[in-house]
C-alpha cells in the first residue's frame, strides 16, 4: 500500500528470524498477536481433519493471526517466519484503533480473511465431493 504510516500505529514492530515459530495451534493469543508484514515470508499451516497440513504462504501487505484474538479463541493454524521478516502487531484494542482511522488497514485485513476463506472452501469443498462420489 502506499501510506503505511496511516495504519502502522498504536503497535509494535518485531522481527523473526527464518524458521522461527510465530505460534502454534492451539495456543492461546498473547498481546500483540495481529500481524502486518512489512517484510519477509510467512507460511500459514492449516491442519486439515485426514492429519495432511495445508500451507498458505503470505508476502508483504498481509495481515493474520486476526481471527483468534477477536473471537477470544486458540489459535486454529501454526504460523512460521520462512525467511527473516518484519512485523508490525497489534494487540485487539489497538487493532481496533488503528483500524478505525485507517480504511487501508482494514481492507488489507478483510481481504486477507476473504482470501483464507476461498481456499478453505475450495479445499474443504473438494474433499466433500470426492467423499460423496461427486465426479464434476
Amino acid at each position: 500500500m502506499e501510506n503505511r504510516e496511516a495504519y502502522l500505529q498504536y503497535g509494535n514492530e518485531i522481527t523473526y528470524e527464518p524458521g522461527a515459530t510465530i505460534y502454534k495451534t492451539g495456543t492461546p493469543p498473547k498481546n500483540n498477536s495481529i500481524f502486518y508484514i512489512i517484510a519477509g515470508l510467512v507460511k500459514i499451516e492449516i491442519a486439515l481433519n485426514d492429519g495432511l497440513k495445508f500451507p498458505l504462504y503470505l508476502q508483504p501487505d498481509s495481515v493474520f493471526g486476526i481471527v483468534e484474538p477477536l473471537t477470544e479463541s486458540p489459535r486454529l493454524t501454526n504460523a512460521y517466519a520462512m525467511e527473516k521478516s518484519l512485523f508490525y502487531t497489534w494487540d485487539v484494542d489497538n487493532f481496533y484503533l488503528a483500524s478505525s482511522v485507517s480504511w487501508e488497514l482494514t481492507y488489507i485485513s478483510i481481504t486477507g480473511l476473504t482470501r483464507l476463506l476461498r481456499i478453505l472452501n475450495a479445499e474443504f469443498g473438494e474433499k466433500l465431493g470426492l467423499i460423496r462420489g461427486d465426479t464434476t
